[in-house]
């Protein structure tokens, strides 16, 4: 399955992802990434810079799902699928490694690189955009600004070019706009 469009914008926005696991008995494990970067257009590989539980999990058992969310408009997604692990010998790990490096500037040094096929997307939205379908991501982003601090009024400019501006200067520090 191939990711779309929509999915891709807002996997480059992002500035984290979640990345679950389960052991073979089932015992699940979700944790944090901060490198990852859509792949060949039907996966996300992701940098294994101090994963050994969702490496140990990858190995018992492929299933894996990974979750983004946009912070200021609530809105993402959660793709699963099966998981696998690239390590140097591995045909795609060269050019996996190298996508991940534009991330990092080559200051993070890789254990492997764990490998996501993408087999099902799911939107993720908070909850308030069906609850009051009148929200608007204008609505949603000013009430996510000033819960969380970020700005306590809005400047004469789109809640959505703040929401950009305020991205991309996070983005900045790891390249991810490129």
């Amino acid at each position: 399955m191939t990711i779309d469009q929509s999915v891709l914008q807002l996997l480059e926005e992002s500035v984290l992802c979640w990345l679950a696991t389960s052991s073979l008995q089932g015992e699940p494990s979700v944790s944090p990434k901060e490198i990852f970067k859509p792949f060949k257009g039907d996966s996300i590989v992701i940098a294994n810079i101090a994963s050994p539980q969702s490496a140990r999990n990858i190995n018992e058992n492929p299933r894996a799902c990974v979750s983004f969310v946009n912070i200021f408009t609530q809105k993402g997604y959660q793709i699963t699928g099966a998981a696998s692990i690239l390590k140097r010998p591995d045909q795609d790990y060269q050019q996996a490694k190298q996508a991940l490096e534009e991330l990092t500037l080559g200051k993070f040094p890789f254990k492997s690189i764990f490998r996501v096929s993408v087999e099902q997307v799911r939107e993720i939205i908070a909850p308030r955009y069906r609850l009051f379908p009148e929200t608007t991501e204008e609505d949603q982003i000013r009430s996510a600004l000033k819960t969380y601090g970020v700005q306590s009024e809005l400047s004469s400019s789109s809640p959505c070019d703040t929401e950009r501006r305020e991205t991309n200067q996070q983005t900045t520090t790891w390249s991810r706009n490129g």
